[in-house]
């Protein structure tokens, strides 16, 4: 065919409608070479002609939709730019137009609650715990970006105890918070990356780097696969689309051994975007390849701060926070913990956390063994520990008073229950040291 032999028209499967090939637009979206790199498949510049066909039906469907599918097609806002989000939900679906409807319609219908609640703004009250907490117990976070101008978000789902987070929040909270993650949170940093990149920045993604350092088979119980279940539905239905890269590091030995099963049942564009790494010399190796170390944290080889810090300073609300001391107590009888030093500035706020309908009284003391601060933590509930309408509680949490809890000095805290030995109850401690 010469540049002057017209094209003609194409309808791909399930789209509706014939296509002008010829038209200045279509020039510009077709791909010019018969071969496309995996990344760049289902790309503007890069389509077939059935791919072309099936992303006009979809504009021109998107056009005659109403306000709430738009917002939900346009999940990052207008920045994006409606070609590229098209793109998106077409890529998910393999540019099945039928199937990208049906997508789109499951995601209107996923977070048309958490629209309703404008995707909880505020994390401490999607949490129903202080945010600071919670990312000590799950850390993630977002720290500058790659060197393909995606967002970096760095997780740590192998440090996750199970039996502490269910002291802070539940499955709903972990939830709300998760909205206000991808929309807030991820949907800013991407705005902000298209006003400082323009159009070299269409892709609206992240890199992520997952740190499976402490992961064990045992650790992978039923309320992490319930964590990962929802969090990757919310992912999967309303967000497509939006990974760049994924590199895995301290993998342990029984995760790369599945890898090697899993890699099989993945299409060949999905599996050039994960990398797995037990090697920490060659993760970071990789890792400098493809983020400046300016953003990438100490511990992973780059000269940023070490990510405790980043994610500590990040989620401490503007309160100062200097440090954060979490600690999970399992009580059948007593137990102490301590001693936690304070400088001759500095404070300590804590808090105590639980589901237990036992109980526990907890008390500060000082150097001299004098009581500074005291309290009772107690779940009161009329509903049965282990029903719906138990786990939908959210747990207690009280603060004792911290009018003495000043510095210079040591403190310890001590527990006791308020049952019998024969039953244990699990309580997390909260200790933040602020300047005075």
């Amino acid at each position: 065919m010469t540049k002057k032999q017209s094209k003609g028209t194409v309808a791909a499967v399930g789209v509706p409608m014939e296509v002008d090939l010829d038209s200045p637009e279509a020039g510009q979206f077709l791909a010019k070479m018969k071969s496309v790199e995996p990344e760049d498949w289902g790309t503007p510049g890069h389509f077939t002609e059935e791919q072309y066909a099936a992303f006009v039906a979809l504009r021109e469907e998107l056009s005659k939709r109403g306000p709430e599918f738009r917002e939900t097609v346009m999940c990052f806002g207008e920045e994006e730019g409606e070609t590229y989000a098209l793109c998106r939900w077409l890529r998910a679906r393999k540019f099945n137009l039928s199937d990208t409807l049906v997508l789109m319609d499951e995601a209107k219908e996923e977070r048309h609650e958490a629209f309703k609640a404008d995707f909880y703004p505020d994390p401490s009250a999607a949490l129903g715990a202080p945010v600071s907490t919670y990312i000590e117990l799950y850390p993630q976070f977002y720290n500058g970006h790659a060197k393909n101008g995606a967002p970096l978000y760095i997780s740590k789902p192998g440090v996750i105890n199970t039996n502490s987070m269910e002291c802070v929040t539940n499955l709903d909270g972990i939830l709300n918070y998760h909205w206000h993650v991808m929309h807030h949170d991820f949907g800013n940093r991407l705005r902000e990356r298209k006003s400082q990149m323009g159009d070299r920045f269409t892709k609206f993604a992240c890199f992520c780097i997952l740190d499976l350092s402490g992961l064990s088979a045992s650790s992978i119980n039923r309320s992490v696969m319930n964590i990962i279940k929802v969090q990757s539905k919310i992912d999967n239905t309303c967000y497509v689309e939006t990974l760049s890269k994924m590199i895995l590091v301290n993998a342990p030995v029984f995760f790369s051994a599945s890898w090697k099963i899993i890699k099989g049942f993945l299409d060949k564009r999905t599996q050039n975007k994960i990398e797995i790494f037990s090697s920490k010399t060659k993760a970071t190796a990789r890792l400098l390849e493809l983020v400046d170390a300016e953003y990438l944290p100490k511990d992973y080889g780059g000269d940023a701060e070490d990510s405790h810090k980043i994610y500590m300073r990040q989620n401490s609300s503007g309160s100062g926070l200097l440090r954060q001391d979490v600690q999970l107590m399992t009580l059948r009888s007593h137990d102490s913990y301590g001693p936690i030093t304070l400088g001759a500035n500095e404070r300590m706020e804590v808090s105590i956390f639980t589901k237990s309908e036992i109980g526990a009284s907890f008390k500060v003391t000082n150097d001299a063994k004098v009581a500074i601060a005291s309290g009772e933590a107690v779940h009161k509930t009329q509903a049965k520990a282990g029903t719906e309408e138990f786990e939908k509680e959210l747990p207690t949490n009280i603060q004792l008073d911290s009018s003495g809890l000043v510095g210079p000095g040591s403190f310890k805290i001590r527990a006791d229950s308020k049952g019998s030995r024969m039953y244990s109850s699990n309580y997390l401690m909260s200790m933040r040291v602020l300047p005075k």
